[in-house]
């Protein structure tokens, strides 16, 4: 299921971005002419999580969809327009980028799960048929508290022989789970990082609470995916509090998207399509007009101009940044 689109008749503003910033070297750097977006297939130097006074330049990956969930290739750079505190950016550069990514499976093995830790085991198979050289992955378990099993590493059989071990046990901490990923993240070895979550979205024994893991998340540079199994097709678990919108927030926030399914048959379908969908972002640059280093809060907006004859489209970005918080 794709749950957001947009018709688009011409220059829009759209739906939620991932920053982080990064210091350039020139080799970097590409010319922003409102030619054609530059390839490059390279890895990327590990970003600080935030904005410093050494590095004075904000990146921002961004996820274009067409109308059905496909990520949308070849756009110009002249299609993206960034605001930040409601003035226009210059631009520096954009770029479609083929470079390793850091992901933190976030796996829930709770007792609502029953029926479904096994299938979502089976499922994590198919997104490591799409990783890349020098991709790494961690592994975050959940019931009644998160546990970290895996550091990041570079063998997923390792990852996948646990996950074939899962057992539904316990109560449901989502939320810190997702506190103990943004964690985890920070000691990534890619620029590039990403937090996928398996689980029904049930929310009923976390100690942190939603705006804490919000602000948390929002200063690392990981998006937060999400493939939400239906709750209906799972145990009937009397204690589990349902939070059906709260998974949509969480990664509505940090620039991905919660991919709901409506049974297990749709599990691999979805690994991919957020595989895809890590794949194939633009990274656009910026320096911001003004460097205050305040360790606020900056708002920032995309508006998108899609190219001739697509009608529909979803972006995704993370809506700001932090400005010189260090962890």
């Amino acid at each position: 299921m794709f749950p957001f689109f947009v018709r688009t008749p011409g220059l829009i503003p759209i739906l939620a971005l991932c920053v982080h910033a990064q210091s350039f070297t020139p080799a970097a750097l590409h010319a922003f002419d409102g030619g054609t977006v530059s390839r490059h297939s390279v890895r990327a130097p590990d970003p600080p999580a935030v904005l410093t006074a050494s590095s004075d330049r904000v990146l921002i990956n961004v996820s274009v969809l067409d109308r059905n969930g496909r990520p949308l290739r070849g756009l110009r750079a002249s299609s993206f327009r960034l605001f930040e505190h409601g003035a226009e950016q210059t631009i520096l550069s954009v770029n479609e980028t083929e470079t390793p990514v850091s992901v933190v499976i976030v796996f829930d093995e709770s007792g609502s799960m029953e029926k479904g830790v096994a299938r979502c085991a089976q499922a994590v198979k198919q997104f490591w048929k799409g990783s890349s050289d020098g991709d790494e992955f961690g592994l975050i378990t959940f019931s009644d508290q998160p546990t970290i099993q895996t550091e990041f590493t570079r063998d997923s059989t390792a990852i996948q022989t646990r996950l074939m071990e899962a057992k539904s046990h316990g109560h449901t901490a989502l939320l810190d789970a997702l506190q103990s990923a943004a964690v985890l993240s920070r000691r990534a070895h890619n620029g590039r990082r990403a937090i996928i979550v398996l689980s029904d979205g049930g929310e009923n024994h976390s100690q942190r609470r939603e705006w804490e893991v919000k602000r948390t998340l929002l200063k690392t540079a990981a998006q937060v995916y999400a493939v939400s199994v239906p709750q209906h097709q799972l145990f009937d678990d009397p204690d589990a509090k349902a939070e059906p919108g709260l998974l949509d927030r969480i990664c509505g926030a940090t620039g991905g998207r919660n991919v709901g399914i409506d049974g297990f048959s749709d599990l691999e379908s979805a690994m991919k399509q957020i595989n895809d969908e890590i794949r194939a972002e633009y990274v656009l640059a910026y320096k911001p007009r003004s460097l205050s280093h305040d360790g606020k809060f900056h708002p920032v907006r995309l508006k998108f101009a899609p190219p001739s004859g697509v009608r529909e489209v979803a972006v995704f970005w993370r809506p700001g940044y932090y400005d010189s918080w260090r962890f």
